[in-house]
């Protein structure tokens, strides 16, 4: 991944300065596509990682008397 980073930041500096050929912009398509796949995985493994710990007991230890229920 570091390298299709580092890729796509050397077709951002370049495109500041002139603009990109359409081999280019294909590539930095490409690139984009890559790095956003990574990113979504890894946003989901960590959301498929999260465990709920004692929600009852959270849902009894507020503090209003109504007896746990959601509001």
């Amino acid at each position: 991944m570091p390298e299709v980073i580092a890729r796509l930041n050397e077709l951002y500096h370049k495109s500041r300065q002139v603009a990109l050929s359409p081999g280019e912009l294909a590539e930095r398509d490409r690139l984009r596509k890559i790095y956003l796949g990574y990113i979504r995985n890894q946003v989901k493994v960590t959301l498929d990682s999260i465990e709920i710990v004692d929600e009852a007991e959270k849902l009894k230890d507020h503090h209003c008397n109504c007896d746990g229920h959601k509001h």
